[in-house]
């Protein structure tokens, strides 16, 4: 498997975890669920961060 490869592999599980993250935080009640909420957004700047961190190698591989 070749770099870039691996590197778009691990893009496309990153985006799943966005739209995990996504699907979650809609389906909370921001009264009853403030806590996880707040985690779950602490995630997706997580993802956001590794998904900028992904796009920099992809242009270094392509």
């Amino acid at each position: 498997m070749e770099p870039r490869d691996i590197v778009w592999h691990l893009l496309e599980r990153v985006e799943m975890c966005s739209q995990t993250f996504e699907d979650s935080y809609q389906q909370l009640d921001p009264k009853k669920h403030t806590d996880l909420l707040r985690a779950i957004e602490e995630c997706e700047r997580l993802a956001h961060t590794q998904k900028n961190i992904l796009n920099r190698a992809r242009r270094r591989y392509s």
